[in-house]
């Protein structure tokens, strides 16, 4: 089974810090041209922020799944009370209230 886009993008995240770190303050040791050693840390800032973006962009993911639910919730206030509004109401309060 695959892992999931998460966890994906937190273990390149993850790489790219300890390559950052590596890179940048291993200056003297490295066996590598100072151009090379640039192009490397400006790839690895790349990444970095990139990864931030997308973590980011999942924690909204969350935030927007939850309002469609209430919106779905707003969208059917109209109808009678009965058996099947219970049931609506039930099932969609249900998913807001489960713990990740």
């Amino acid at each position: 089974m695959d892992a999931s886009s998460k966890s994906y993008i937190e273990t390149v995240s993850r790489h790219c810090y300890s390559q950052l770190t590596y890179y940048q303050f291993n200056t003297s040791t490295l066996k590598v041209s100072e151009q090379y050693r640039a192009g490397r840390l400006s790839a690895l800032k790349y990444v970095s922020e990139l990864t931030f973006k997308y973590l980011q962009e999942e924690k909204r993911l969350k935030d927007e799944f939850r309002q469609k639910l209430i919106e779905q919730m707003k969208l059917h206030t109209a109808l009678q009370d009965g058996e099947y509004k219970n049931g609506l109401y039930d099932g969609l309060n249900e998913m807001l209230n489960v713990k990740s």
